[in-house]
């Protein structure tokens, strides 16, 4: 197995099971160091996906009610093997890693461990991205090629600032799509804004909108908005629902992707989906993914 990379460089290496092996092993030890004080630890990063070239560096995140519970493990966490990065720019985490550039015996950092907020945008990030990426190989591969080229444009990179800002259209958009894909399926309460009826009056026209339409309270979409709802198989206009997410409506040409959601155990077709929506995405190059 290849694992560790010289700090400062950047270099993928094809992708190897063993990384998974490695990362339920330092599971496992954090498992035992954290207790109760972690609510989920998980194999995340570029190692977790399958079947593509990655920089050999394993990340784990670690979803945590209490920073400070963390930190008042610092010394345990460390006599493992993990050391605590105080001055990483990562926004709300605590960061440790592994490695003998940690330890003073070489140049190599091996493990990072993200630890953040349990319920937080990060962890949510970290789990999503993961699982859309191997749930979809195009996504995968187009990541893939994606990195491969930054490494080979710059493989002495310190502090990684290129490879990183590189990915980083990337990561966004993908984090966009892989939100409301891991909606497929699910069972959400959504308030409704703009109910059968509503008249939403634009430049030259007026739009009617022919369904009950809303947003999923609390989760931001990828306007920066919450996340949009389009409610079919309720004829009458309501202020609020219970529903199952049935389909997802992915924009190539907007920030937003939208779901789309009916009571439960009701039932569309995607061309059916796809006409009842049409009154809005008709301006959207959009497609459409059914749960």
């Amino acid at each position: 197995m290849v694992l560790g990379l010289k700090r400062g460089t950047v270099a993928l290496a094809p992708h190897d099971p063993a990384w998974a092996a490695e990362a339920s092993r330092t599971v496992e030890t954090l498992r035992g160091i954290l207790g109760e004080t972690a609510e989920d630890i998980q194999h995340v990063g570029s190692t977790s996906v399958k079947n593509i070239a990655a920089k050999p560096i394993v990340d784990i995140a670690a979803a945590v009610n209490d920073f400070d519970a963390v930190l008042a493990k610092r010394a345990q966490l460390q006599k493992a093997g993990f050391f605590y990065r105080p001055n990483s720019d990562l926004g709300e985490q605590l960061l440790f890693a592994c490695g003998s550039f940690y330890t003073g015996a070489g140049e190599t950092q091996t493990h990072f461990i993200h630890v953040v907020k349990a319920g937080g945008r990060q962890w949510r990030d970290y789990i999503n991205f993961r699982d859309y990426l191997n749930a979809k190989p195009e996504a995968a591969r187009e990541y893939e090629a994606l990195k491969l080229r930054l490494a080979a444009e710059c493989p002495v990179d310190a502090g990684r600032e290129h490879y990183l800002a590189g990915k980083q259209a990337f990561i966004a958009r993908t984090l966009h799509k892989a939100l409301a894909w891991s909606y497929l399926g699910k069972n959400v309460h959504v308030v409704i804004d703009r109910p059968v009826g509503y008249v939403h009056q634009k430049e030259s026209f007026a739009l009617v909108y022919p369904v009950n339409y809303g947003y999923i309270p609390g989760v931001q979409g990828g306007d920066g908005e919450e996340l949009d709802v389009y409610l079919l198989g309720v004829a009458q206009p309501v202020q609020e629902a219970d529903c199952t997410v049935i389909g997802v409506v992915y924009r190539e040409n907007d920030a937003e992707d939208k779901l789309i959601a009916a009571p439960p155990g009701v039932r569309f077709t995607k061309e059916e989906m796809a006409a009842a929506v049409r009154f809005q995405e008709q301006w959207f190059i959009s497609r459409i993914e059914e749960a």
